[in-house]
């Protein structure tokens, strides 16, 4: 049933109802460079919008509350599944936000329900309205309900519970949380999972996609890399990573063209003489390296670095070339940033060797490599959250 917004503030006058500034909306505007995909962007947008505003609401109630993610672990979350954990004493809350009017059901994902680490005592039903900038939370229901009382649905791996199910008047909630009441039910350990076995399913579901993968594989091997917070990090790292390949340009000229002199498809890319970007290289022990440079801005938050990126290449034989990649700091600095890393990535986004910049540091390079003529790889930049792919050709 469809309602509009008058008619549903009528029908739950116990509902919590806050409304959102305009202020308040852009500073909940997510970090683009965290999500894989404009859908994980979109729950983020959401989950943030509603963990911050339902956070301030809770300090106006003098009620002590933390998130149960921080916002680098949050984005982990986000870019796969919805919804987003407070703590409040002992009492764990899952907020599942959504912009539906249709408040038939309250629908939460099954990682919400069934993995360990992630499992809450309440679950409540948050409505976001850009339209009229409102925030409803519009009832709730214990993990103990959504198990017992609550349909699975295998389609889209979620629990729901119709709305004469829910309880909507939440001094419920601190009532529960004076007597220490915590009604989870027991949640039964996942399977474990070899290292090898993880590290197999993370290449295999970090293609490039316009959804999550969560449902690519079955429950018990998707919630253990979720549940360990590792795991999920490194999954998160590689659909970035995988996703930053597959945006950044493919390559349009080939590294063999340097060996004959010519430079012109690469010059209208960036590529210059270190020279002439004012870059000096330190002495090392090829002297028959030929070696272009290009400035490369890394954009985080409101902030700009820029550094240099070399790229070198050593003819061996006929068919093999030796490549040297460093970094150095751009004109004007004087040092790296601290903590800069220098990787090369291969195309299922793994990182095959990194190097990362200290404090002080002039310059980082990769260990030297030889290829044969005609092979794909890509150099990776990154710095906190930005990060910059460079796609080549031998």
């Amino acid at each position: 049933m469809l309602l509009n917004l008058e008619q549903i503030k009528a029908i739950d006058s116990s509902s919590i109802w806050l409304q959102l500034s305009a202020d308040e909306i852009d500073r909940a505007n997510p970090n683009p460079q965290l999500y894989t995909n404009s859908t994980g962007l979109y729950h983020a947008g959401l989950n943030q919008l509603c963990l911050m505003k339902i956070g301030a609401w809770l300090d106006r109630q003098q009620i002590n509350h933390h998130p149960s993610f921080n916002e680098t672990e949050f984005s982990t979350v986000w870019d796969v599944v919805t919804g987003c954990a407070i703590e409040i004493g002992k009492l764990r809350l899952i907020l599942i936000p959504s912009e539906n009017l249709d408040r038939d059901e309250l629908r939460v994902p099954q990682e919400w329900i069934d993995l360990p680490n992630w499992a809450g005592d309440y679950y409540l039903g948050v409505q976001i309205d850009l339209e009229s900038n409102t925030i409803d939370i519009w009832g709730f229901a214990s993990h103990q309900a959504l198990k017992d009382k609550g349909q699975y649905s295998s389609r889209d791996r979620t629990y729901h519970l119709t709305t004469d199910s829910l309880i909507y008047n939440l001094d419920l909630l601190w009532i529960a949380e004076e007597l220490d009441l915590a009604p989870r039910n027991v949640i039964p350990e996942l399977p474990s999972l070899s290292l090898d076995r993880a590290l197999e399913l993370i290449k295999i579901i970090s293609k490039p996609s316009p959804y999550s993968p969560r449902l690519a594989l079955n429950f018990d091997e998707w919630g253990t890399l979720l549940d360990n917070p590792t795991l999920r990090s490194q999954l998160h790292q590689t659909r970035l990573q995988r996703a930053a390949i597959a945006q950044a340009p493919a390559p349009t000229f080939s590294l063999v063209e340097w060996l004959n002199r010519e430079f012109n498809r690469a010059i209208s890319l960036g590529w210059q003489t270190s020279q002439s970007i004012g870059v000096m290289s330190p002495n090392h022990q090829y002297n028959n390296t030929i070696e272009r440079a290009k400035l490369i801005d890394l954009q985080i938050d409101l902030q700009r670095e820029t550094v240099v990126l070399l790229l070198g290449i050593i003819p061996e034989t006929v068919d093999r070339m030796r490549i040297v990649v460093r970094v150095h700091p751009a004109i004007g600095s004087r040092y790296l940033p601290p903590q800069l890393q220098l990787s090369y990535v291969d195309l299922d986004g793994i990182s095959l060797r990194t190097v990362t910049a200290r404090t002080n540091d002039d310059y980082i390079q990769l260990p030297a490599y030889t290829c044969p003529i005609g092979m794909e790889f890509n150099i990776q930049l990154q710095l906190h959250t930005a990060r910059s792919i460079e796609r080549f050709v031998v």
